[in-house]
């Protein structure tokens, strides 16, 4: 079989070769920067392991079977700990809706569900859906926070199908929480790149991938990148990707004595509108307390309401990450460190231009695939899900 060129080399370009290569067939990786992994990696320094973006994955049966392949110990979140969310109202919540609130959402609930309209209508968004659903202040302290924590999106626009309908899960049963490589996630990417070189899968680095339509390629990029790759072979599947909304993110992850450590639970999330300007904070020691390291939180800033954030400097990130926590915690304290990434194009706007999108699909040549967080969910677990069909797919094709 002619060999398969996989385009991209981070987190889903890795993992489409490995099963692609597990299945026998031949693989080229090709990946226009320097260093595999996408926005995936672990940083080590003095005052403890920084991740730059996933902290985890969600624990099915496919990510256990992976890593157990691939000889990683795996790390379980703490669930006593690290289960709660809160969202923010005057204080951290973990139910932000007062009774009244409660009763309003639970009477629309059922008026709802006894007209047999609970379910998303074509192009409707979170917001139209949430006031129709379960009332608007319940999507206004409980729908929107909760969804931006995993979409970064804006509820005007989110598609409630996307969000809430039917959708792909992943395989065999779930597990307790979230895992992670007990090194933090750069030993993943690192294991699955030794074992993609034993089974002699050709890795290019600092490589612009060239399509000319006659050998089979799975392109795991952005879906901005994706479209500049299918430019010449599928202007249409290139126009379509083209109009995806990608979303900016900041993470700034600060280390703090340990006395810091007061709050409960594995983050908190911040409704838009409010004092406070991040998306949510991460307390990633209440989350993976085994790791080591001084107690470390990581704000998470950007998405679909807050673009422009990703352009401020080093200074201006840190003065406003400090505002927020004074706000939340009620005093300042200087961190023993503080690290700032950036992505200018991180996740895709699960808007309803991203379902017309998809429902019309992407016209793609024979022999060419897409994998990405614009296909099929968002995630590491979606991920490996969506590379293990594709390999298949391939496989049948041969």
């Amino acid at each position: 079989m002619r060999p398969v060129t996989v385009v991209g080399g981070g987190f889903s370009g890795l993992a489409t070769a490995y099963y692609l290569s597990r299945a026998g067939i031949p693989v080229e990786i090709v990946e226009k920067t320097d260093r595999l992994g996408g926005l995936i990696a672990t940083l080590q320094t003095p005052h403890g392991p920084v991740e730059t973006a996933a902290i985890g994955m969600r624990n099915f049966a496919r990510v256990d079977e992976v890593c157990r392949d691939l000889g990683l110990d795996m790390l379980c979140s703490n669930r006593s700990f690290s289960g709660a969310r809160y969202i923010y109202r005057e204080r951290p919540r973990r139910w932000p809706l007062n009774p009244r609130e409660w009763v309003a959402l639970a009477a629309r609930f059922a008026t709802a569900t006894a007209r047999g309209s609970r379910s998303p209508r074509p192009l409707e968004t979170v917001e139209q859906f949430g006031a129709r659903v379960v009332g608007r202040r319940a999507t206004r302290w409980l729908l929107g926070p909760t969804l931006q924590g995993i979409y970064a999106g804006d509820p005007a626009c989110l598609s409630a199908s996307l969000v809430f309908g039917a959708r792909e899960r992943p395989a065999g049963p779930a597990g307790k929480g979230l895992v992670s490589p007990a090194g933090g996630m750069q030993q993943l990417i690192d294991a699955l790149e030794r074992r993609l070189r034993k089974r002699d899968v050709s890795i290019r680095l600092n490589t612009p991938a060239r399509l000319d339509g006659s050998t089979p390629a799975v392109i795991c990029t952005s879906a901005r990148d994706a479209a500049a790759c299918l430019r010449d072979v599928a202007p249409g599947a290139s126009q379509a990707l083209s109009t995806i909304d990608m979303l900016p993110l900041v993470r700034i992850t600060a280390f703090y004595p340990d006395e810091e450590t007061h709050q409960k639970g594995r983050g908190i999330l911040f409704p838009r509108g409010g004092d406070i300007r991040a998306l949510g904070v991460l307390f990633n020691a209440n989350i993976f307390p085994h790791r080591g390291g001084q107690y470390s939180e990581s704000w998470i800033y950007g998405g679909a309401s807050d673009r422009d954030v990703v352009h401020l400097s080093e200074d201006d990130l840190a003065a406003v990450m400090d505002r927020d926590r004074q706000s939340l915690c009620g005093r300042c304290v200087p961190p023993a460190a503080r690290l700032v990434h950036r992505w200018g194009a991180a996740l895709p706007h699960y808007d309803v231009q991203l379902e017309s999108v998809r429902a019309s699909g992407f016209d793609l040549p024979k022999g060419v695939f897409l994998v990405g967080n614009y296909v099929g969910g968002i995630g590491v677990t979606m991920l490996l899900e969506q590379a293990a069909a594709v390999a298949t797919r391939v496989r049948e094709m041969a």
